[in-house]
């Protein structure tokens, strides 16, 4: 598959080399100045004083890390939260083992039935009390 170079529009063997692998980048090269970008280079790891920090991977690895606590993190919130909103949901069970996150989702699934179906039935109740009224 030939490329051709954004600004000309000619193809440049010598600027472009093409090798289709898997998705996570193994065996993927693009040689081309606009996407050379991203490409670390030695002098990418050093400070202005040329100590030596961090590689690129390091650095990569502990910004995922630390989306990924992120991520737990506001999972866990959002458990808490509906223990805290769910009445039928305790801290711990009868045994006193902490409730598991399934349990939490099924307790939060049925109380959310249980609400819907309240609200139904009350509406209900409500529409008979006005035609009630209306008859008087």
């Amino acid at each position: 598959k030939q490329l051709r170079h954004r600004m000309s529009g000619s193809y440049h063997p010598h600027l472009y080399e093409l090798n289709v692998g898997s998705r996570d980048g193994a065996g993927t090269s693009c040689n081309s100045p606009m996407m050379n970008q991203h490409q670390v280079h030695p002098a990418d790891d050093e400070d202005s004083d040329g100590k030596n920090t961090s590689s690129y991977k390091e650095r990569r690895r502990e910004a995922h890390t630390a989306a990924e606590q992120k991520r737990r993190d506001a999972i866990k919130k959002g458990y808490d939260a509906l223990q805290t909103l769910v009445p039928t949901c305790q801290q711990t069970d009868a045994s006193g083992h902490k409730v598991s996150k399934a349990v939490v989702l099924q307790k939060s699934i049925d109380f959310i039935q249980h609400l819907s179906q309240k609200k139904k039935t009350d509406l209900n109740t409500l529409r008979k009390e006005v035609v009630a009224l209306q008859l008087m």
